[in-house]
């Protein structure tokens, strides 16, 4: 099949369809670049600001001492 006649029969697909054709070109191109992917039974930890008031309470301090420096 011609490039031209797949981008073609691509226009046709249901959106659903269009993200599954999405997933599975990522999915390629990772795997060729020896890139792992992400499991979707596997916890990740990720950081949030929340419920972090020491970065608050430093971020606070430097923005004190930047101004201070303003003002001097």
């Amino acid at each position: 099949m011609l490039n031209s006649e797949l981008l073609a029969e691509l226009k046709h697909l249901s959106r659903a369809d269009k993200f599954q054709i999405i997933q599975f070109l990522m999915t390629e191109l990772a795997k060729e670049e020896g890139l792992e992917l992400l499991d979707n039974n596997k916890p990740y930890r990720t950081w949030s600001p929340y419920n972090y008031s020491d970065a608050a309470d430093k971020l606070m301090s430097l923005l004190e001492q930047e101004e201070g420096k303003q003002n001097a």
